[in-house]
């Protein structure tokens, strides 16, 4: 009796073993197959994904150039090409034709005033002894000549000083001396070099200073925004007894939780610098901006174009700062058209013709 009880204890405990495993292997089954279950369902949803990527780009397939279409666009624009090639070609041949007839005619024509100079000079009698009206005229030249030079390279007055060039061309015209037509041809060259120089605008300057000036003003709240505020400023006043009284109850631990929570505060700063200005500080900024962009005003004014480029640089940081990129990108443009501007161009030296008139003849 005794060993049948041993060995059906001893059975019972080989069954509890032999569940527990059983029960092991079940889990471990359900586990598997609950992963590759998961693991299915991703496959299953990245193929669907797929095959809508695919039908999306079958649809897209007729839109789509073929090889044969990109061949012939290409030989198209090769054929337009080689036809503005010719064009152009065309246009320059043409431009050098223009030229070496223009410089012919302009040979001939000097040529022609050689001749009636001299014809004009074997008419006209001269007197060497005693100084005449032509010899005058000489020094009226060699005054015109200098008036020229000192109001263009002191005002750098084209108009003043290609007129003085021209009268004394006049006066140069009416003596008729063949000694000095390579004068006038100086003359003319100096008139060329002055129409090409190009001074700075101060006025236009101005215009896009104030221009820019008018952008950085900060815009007036409208009666809506003002009655808004005000309403926020009384409410936050009548909030602000009932929040005291609130905190006077509140116990200390939670007194400190808050302050804990509150001693860290994360914003996310989408606006620029200058939109979360108060009121006055955006009104200090634009009296900051106003006076530096009065000061570019003064330097264009004065000529420093050193210190009006520097200036500018100055400007650009400041609203780098405090503006953001789509308001900094639209004002540095402006800012660009005045950084582009030379104030000291290079003047051209128009001293040649009173230098070779010098050379030709004594002053009188």
């Amino acid at each position: 009796m005794d060993e049948n009880l041993h060995l059906l204890k001893k059975l019972n405990r080989r069954t509890r073993f032999t569940q527990f495993l059983v029960w092991i292997a079940l889990f471990f089954t359900a586990v598997g197959i609950a992963a590759g279950y998961k693991n299915w369902l991703r496959i299953h949803e990245k193929a669907k994904a797929g095959l809508a990527g695919v039908a999306e780009i079958q649809e897209q397939l007729p839109n789509l150039a073929q090889k044969s279409q990109v061949i012939k666009l290409q030989n198209k624009v090769d054929v337009q090409l080689e036809k503005y090639k010719e064009q152009f070609t065309g246009s320059v041949k043409e431009l050098r034709h223009i030229q070496d007839s223009t410089q012919h005619i302009a040979d001939t024509v000097y040529t022609q005033i050689e001749s009636l100079t001299a014809q004009q000079e074997s008419i006209t009698p001269t007197q060497q002894a005693a100084p005449t009206v032509q010899d005058w005229s000489l020094s009226e030249v060699h005054f015109l000549l200098q008036t020229a030079l000192q109001v263009f390279k002191i005002k750098q007055d084209k108009a003043g000083a290609t007129k003085a060039l021209n009268l004394a061309d006049q006066l140069l015209l009416k003596r008729g001396d063949s000694k000095l037509l390579p004068l006038r041809k100086q003359i003319s060259d100096d008139i060329a070099l002055i129409s090409q120089y190009q001074a700075a605008d101060i006025s236009l300057i101005f215009k896009q200073v104030t221009s820019l000036q008018d952008a950085l003003k900060p815009k007036k709240k409208q009666p809506e925004e003002q009655t808004l505020d005000t309403e926020k400023k009384e409410e936050a006043a009548t909030q602000a007894p009932e929040k005291e009284a609130q905190n006077q109850g509140e116990s200390l631990v939670s007194r400190v939780k808050k302050t804990i929570n509150e001693a860290v505060v994360i914003r996310k700063f989408d606006k620029s610098l200058h939109e979360e200005m108060d009121k006055v500080t955006q009104e200090s900024l634009y009296q900051l901006l106003s006076l530096r962009l009065e000061t570019l005003r003064n330097l264009a004014l004065l000529g420093l174009n050193k210190d009006f480029h520097e200036q500018i640089v100055r400007i650009e940081s400041l609203l780098k700062k405090y503006y953001s990129n789509d308001k900094f990108s639209s004002l540095k443009k402006q800012l660009d058209t005045l950084n582009s501007v030379n104030l000291n161009p290079e003047i051209p030296d128009i001293s040649k013709s009173l230098r070779l008139l010098e050379s030709i003849t004594p002053q009188s």
